[in-house]
């Protein structure tokens, strides 16, 4: 009987845990720990202020994320795809009078584009986060996205 329930624990045990293990695809493992990895690198070494962070799902229709950004402070908006990502691309616009007005962009063939915007108003801003090109037929992917400026004096 004691041989039996060692057994069966050490099936339980090996294999309950490889069953719910969420595969490659699905996992935001990898761009959990590369958040971890930005909030490290812009506070302790660059002594970055983030204001925002997020990681979510990107297709090829891209998101669009609003936020109000301060005149007076410089900000750093960076993305980063995972392994299915070749190029991801971020353009900021400003609402004008209703009207979206693009102020930064980067299109450089990355996966981890960034831009600086400085305001020179408060106010509402579209941060566009879009695929140019997945690694292979894939269609989606995860991506993250960090917000950030300098520590306020």
């Amino acid at each position: 009987m004691y041989k039996k329930l060692i057994l069966a624990a050490l099936v339980i045990a090996i294999l309950i845990p490889l069953s719910l293990k969420a595969d490659e695809y699905t996992t935001m493992k990898d761009i959990m720990l590369d958040l971890a990895e930005y909030v490290v690198l812009l506070e302790d070494s660059l002594e970055q202020e983030i204001v925002h962070l997020h990681a979510d799902i990107i297709t090829e229709d891209g998101v669009s994320y609003t936020r109000d950004l301060h005149a007076g402070y410089t900000y750093g908006v960076t993305g980063f795809g995972d392994w299915r990502v070749a190029d991801l691309d971020i353009i900021v616009y400003k609402d004008v009078d209703g009207q979206w007005i693009e102020i930064e962009r980067d299109e450089d063939e990355d996966n981890n584009p960034t831009v600086i915007v400085e305001p020179t108003s408060t106010g509402t801003y579209s941060i566009d986060v879009s695929v140019y090109s997945f690694d292979g037929d894939y269609t989606g992917a995860h991506y993250g996205l960090v917000i950030f400026h300098e520590m306020p004096e």
